[in-house]
């Protein structure tokens, strides 16, 4: 979801509160607290969505796929669905709103 350097983009991270940095450079790495990834590094037994239970709770999954998810993510994003290719056009405080509207990142 990253396309390069942005200076507004890096200014904007560094106003962000430790909290928030966090879930948003989980966010772009994979590395986000979320099923699938706690399943690879053995913290969780269960790598499906604990919202919709259909599939591997993966970031792709959180923002752009969950059926749960979809009105709000209309909401915040102006889609039902979403690919990566349209999530790295969204800019970083919606994606942000997103993740913590979700309730995954309490």
């Amino acid at each position: 979801m990253l396309k390069g350097i942005d200076i507004s983009l890096s200014k904007y991270a560094l106003r962000l509160t430790r909290r928030d940095l966090r879930i948003l450079i989980g966010l772009f790495t994979g590395h986000a607290d979320l099923n699938r990834h706690l399943t690879l590094i053995k913290v969780r037994s269960d790598p499906n969505c604990p919202l919709c239970q259909e599939e591997e709770e993966t970031v792709l999954h959180l923002l752009g796929r969950c059926n749960v998810l979809s009105l709000t993510r209309l909401y915040h994003l102006g889609s039902h669905r979403m690919d990566y290719n349209d999530l790295s056009n969204i800019r970083w405080p919606l994606l942000l709103k997103l993740a913590k509207a979700s309730g995954r990142f309490l």
